[in-house]
């Protein structure tokens, strides 16, 4: 478990969570030593959910892509590998990542892939299409 590392865009999602949950009001902000423990422990039961925003007339919408445990994303730490896994599996497009430890909300963070010249598909429209019509066949299952 000491090799979790504690860098990069999910680290600093944690950090603020982490040094709320550690903190006292004796002893104020925790050493890094107390946050690292601390993150170390609740890491693995941490989790991110991948959406994407999606304008629908004057509304922005988020849809969900998919769900990961922490603990899969240690190639995806670095900055330039989550935005080459969201170019390549999503496409061009504006992501958000939401952040648990557990059920609670830890934090999110928006991440943009774009390209000048707009090369890069929208792979996500499929995507979302296929979520949704599977949806509608569940419900109407559920109520017809």
């Amino acid at each position: 478990m000491a090799d979790i590392p504690m860098k990069g865009w999910l680290w600093d999602m944690f950090k603020e969570y982490v040094r709320k949950i550690r903190r006292t009001a004796s002893t104020g902000a925790p050493e890094l030593s107390v946050m690292r423990e601390k993150y170390l422990e609740i890491f693995p039961d941490a989790s991110i959910k991948i959406l994407v925003e999606e304008k629908v007339g004057m509304i922005v919408v988020f849809n969900d892509l998919e769900s990961r445990t922490t603990a899969e994303l240690t190639e995806l730490i670095e900055l330039p590998a989550l935005m080459a896994y969201l170019e390549k599996n999503y496409g061009r497009g504006k992501y958000k990542i939401n952040l648990y430890h557990g059920l609670t909300f830890v934090a999110t963070r928006n991440f943009k892939v774009k390209h000048e010249d707009e090369s890069i598909p929208e792979l996500w429209r499929e995507i979302v299409a296929k979520n949704k019509e599977k949806e509608a066949k569940e419900a109407g299952s559920r109520w017809g």
